[in-house]
């Protein structure tokens, strides 16, 4: 398996909505995929999903009893649209999204890879984002705190 790592800048959605995938991403991302704006540390992205990812995400939903299950898909697809790459890389971000994410026509975004995933950060968001994490902690520090 192949992960999506790295941060990409200096993209831009164009006045379409449109917004190219980086080409080292996109045989991985594949030609479908689903979108879906998500909220992390309080703030807003809209993060891709690979089909077999976002169906295995789906599958992990299905736990608990059926108003639990109910209400944990009902709120993640109600944030998710499917998606699909032109002959030049590129997808249209629906207005509902680019609200839910924060982004606009000709705003600059940020990838960054995400593991199993690609975020896509509105330039600002990003930043403020980044803030939130303690800089005094290496990766081996980050890393201790995983596995404890």
């Amino acid at each position: 398996m192949r992960l999506f790592v790295g941060t990409l800048d200096n993209y831009k959605l164009d006045s379409k909505g449109r917004l190219s995938v980086p080409t080292k991403w996109r045989e991985r991302l594949g030609k479908e995929f689903y979108m879906v704006s998500v909220t992390v540390k309080g703030f807003n992205c809209l993060t891709l999903y690979p089909v077999d990812v976002f169906e295995e995400v789906y599958e992990r939903m299905q736990c608990g009893n059926e108003n639990q299950k109910y209400e944990t898909t009902k709120n993640f697809f109600s944030r998710a649209e499917e998606g699909s790459l032109d002959a030049q890389g590129r997808f249209t971000v629906n207005q509902r999204l680019k609200v839910l994410s924060k982004l606009t026509n000709e705003s600059e975004v940020i990838f960054e890879g995400n593991g199993r995933t690609i975020e896509i950060w509105n330039a600002e968001e990003f930043e403020k984002m980044q803030q939130t994490f303690d800089s005094s902690l290496g990766i081996y520090d980050l890393m201790d705190k995983v596995t404890e």
